[in-house]
């Protein structure tokens, strides 16, 4: 795997010294910017970047572009991965490989019925992490980091259940669930 953790760490120390001090303001936003393509597909702007969405021929879409829910998790498993090499780069870790999943699980009763409430009933997801010399509580820090600092894991842990996996060297270390109200995860 390539990274540069050296310059992930000084990257991280120069953020935390500029919030200490004062130089950096703490609060941060992100913006986006909708224009419809046609039908259910549209394009997104954040000012930097542009990517569109589009719902699945089954839903009314054109199966053009990735779904919401694709972006939902994408976004989560990515902020995950951020906050993964950034542990491996503080704690001076290193990591041979790492892979992390997510399933996403929702009904179509909730969005086309109004049965029940159509958002995320739980997601599931694993981190396969190789590093031959790694202890698996070294792993159970760095993914409890991830809950902690990963914006994207943390609002979505304070709506539905997420299941994580651990597998380290291909071996299963714990499963565990990050519950709503909790703030701590609890063996599943």
């Amino acid at each position: 795997m390539i990274a540069d953790f050296t310059r992930l760490e000084k990257a991280i120390t120069r953020t935390q010294q500029d919030l200490r001090n004062g130089t950096k303001t703490p609060d941060r936003a992100r913006k986006a910017e909708l224009r419809v393509i046609g039908d259910l597909a549209s394009e997104v702007a954040t000012g930097e970047f542009t990517f569109r969405v589009d719902a699945g021929i089954d839903a009314g879409g054109g199966a053009l572009h990735p779904r919401p829910m694709d972006y939902v998790i994408g976004g989560m498993l990515s902020c995950q991965e951020m906050w993964c090499m950034r542990w491996a780069a503080l704690t001076k870790t290193p990591i041979a490989d790492l892979k992390i999943t997510a399933v996403g699980r929702f009904t179509w009763r909730g969005e086309y019925l109004e049965e029940v409430d159509s958002g995320l009933t739980l997601i599931e997801t694993q981190y396969h992490v190789t590093q031959p010399d790694l202890r698996p509580e070294s792993l159970l820090e760095m993914a409890d980091m991830v809950a902690r600092r990963c914006p994207v894991f943390a609002t979505l842990r304070k709506s539905t259940i997420i299941e994580e996996q651990l597998f380290l060297n291909g071996k299963h270390t714990v499963t565990r669930q990050w519950i709503p109200g909790k703030s701590a995860a609890v063996p599943a």
